[in-house]
């Protein structure tokens, strides 16, 4: 390896033991061998440490918070120490497949190592290692900003040129959506290249935020209010776009009340989804929303209710 490594590869990481063998082990046997790994755990407390510790590759740089930082922290102190001319990351409960440098690498050089970020496109991963196809559409047939907004790329897609990094830094206030921020700030003043490969694979198992994290539509509320609401970006997204994420938002919400049977946060919530994009937030909610109203309201519900029974006896 050079003393300059053409790519750093960053994974931050926090409790993640039975997933990070095999995030580091698919990033140490990429076929484009020259890169270092940068691993970042934020203050794990089981045993991530011996599991990094039992590679023996020069290549691994391993850092250990003192104290929970939080993932934008960490791949920031990444960041701060990487010496590759380009940026990638993984998160450390995914992996990339074999060729995932070596596509970025050629895609680079034949964009003539442009000053940008790339993205490569990906696969979904269910607990059994079934892929299937995520969605992924051109680019080129999308403005940048609502692509960025709707078909967010995860960090791991990522590939960012170290110029851009120096400008621009992941938002330890955006604990959540930050790969929709950090990209939405890089392209407005960089290009964003999408790369048609699929060589990285996000997996769905329950203790991950997608899948395990009731207060998720919450917190992508909170966040994406605050992404929403910087200067640099409040004429950038189209105010459809950005109608259509809040009103998923308050859709979910109203899901979560409707569980825990608080009713009255329930319809304010389900007004706020129908008021904020009256056709559904992917063409199709807004019926559920209907029924959700309807069972829950105190007459109605009861119909619904003794007519289930019926059907059931």
């Amino acid at each position: 390896m050079t003393a300059m490594p053409y790519f750093s590869v960053i994974i931050p990481t926090y409790n993640r033991a039975t997933f990070i063998g095999k995030a580091i082990s698919s990033v140490l046997s990429q076929s484009f061998a020259d890169f270092e790994l940068i691993i970042v755990d934020d203050a794990s407390t089981d045993n991530t440490a011996e599991i990094v510790h039992s590679f023996e590759d020069s290549r691994i740089i391993y850092i250990k918070n003192e104290t929970n930082l939080e993932r934008c922290r960490s791949r920031n102190k990444g960041i701060s120490v990487a010496k590759g001319q380009y940026i990638c990351f993984l998160d450390s409960d995914d992996y990339h497949l074999p060729t995932h440098l070596q596509v970025l690498h050629d895609a680079i050089k034949n964009e003539n190592f442009p000053l940008a970020l790339l993205f490569t496109n990906a696969w979904n991963s269910d607990e059994n290692d079934r892929l299937t196809e995520r969605i992924c559409p051109e680019l080129s047939n999308h403005n940048v900003f609502d692509y960025i907004a709707t078909y967010t790329f995860n960090p791991q897609r990522m590939c960012v040129h170290r110029q851009i990094l120096e400008d621009f830094k992941f938002d330890p206030e955006v604990y959540i959506c930050e790969d929709l921020d950090l990209s939405a700030r890089i392209a407005t003043k960089y290009n964003i290249i999408q790369v048609p490969e699929r060589t990285t694979v996000y997996v769905h198992h329950p203790a991950s935020f997608t899948g395990g994290d009731t207060k998720k539509p919450f917190k992508e509320l909170e966040n994406y209010s605050r992404i929403f609401a910087k200067p640099e970006l409040k004429k950038r997204i189209a105010c459809k776009t950005k109608r259509r994420l809040l009103s998923m938002c308050y859709f979910h919400i109203a899901v979560f009340y409707e569980k825990n049977e608080k009713r009255w946060s329930m319809y304010n919530s389900i007004i706020k989804s129908f008021f904020l994009y009256p056709r559904g937030y992917n063409g199709k909610t807004n019926k559920p929303l209907f029924v959700m109203c309807l069972y829950n309201f105190p007459i109605f519900g009861r119909l619904f209710k003794m007519a289930k029974r019926k059907i059931k006896n």
